[in-house]
């Protein structure tokens, strides 16, 4: 009877550890597929909101809601500033078509998508070298929103020497 008991205790402890590794934080995640933060802040306007993720003592589950909000907040701002440079961008590619040159637009174009693939897959391996950890996605829209964030300064200042 003993050794039946020990053999239960064995194998639930086994599927313990088993359902533990399939947690939230240890499969994929598509950042795509993840439900805006206006829906986890109900009610709640931006300025409410980045007041709230000020504050101390936040559970996990804000802390990392917060941290998506601040990347919607800079890819937000970084999809205007990239619209203002195609809409520049198209006007000049105008006057190079009449004079026969090469368009630029299709080249921004392409760069644009090119890095925003290498900061999804940058970000990506960033997080999953983290392994399973209970702020697995605050690190995810961290690295999102600092790189996001890098990317409006090169844009909005290509000029600027470090």
């Amino acid at each position: 009877m003993m050794r039946a008991i020990s053999v239960f205790m064995l194998l639930c402890l086994t599927a313990q550890t088993v359902y533990a590794s399939t947690s939230i934080y240890g499969s994929a995640f598509d950042y795509k597929k993840a439900q805006s933060t206006s829906a986890y802040f109900t009610g709640k306007s931006p300025a409410e909101i980045a007041l709230y993720c000020k504050g101390e003592y936040l559970g996990t589950m804000d802390i990392s809601a917060c941290s998506q909000f601040r990347y919607e907040g800079a890819i937000k701002t970084l999809n205007k500033k990239v619209a203002e440079i195609e809409k520049i961008t198209r006007n000049y590619d105008r006057e190079h078509r009449a004079n026969g040159e090469p368009e630029a637009l299709p080249f921004f174009e392409k760069a644009q998508a090119n890095w925003q693939l290498y900061r999804d897959n940058y970000c990506y391996s960033e997080v999953y070298q983290v392994g399973q950890a209970s702020l697995h996605f605050v690190y995810f829209w961290d690295c999102m929103t600092r790189m996001t964030k890098n990317r409006l300064d090169e844009l909005t200042k290509p000029d600027t020497d470090e």
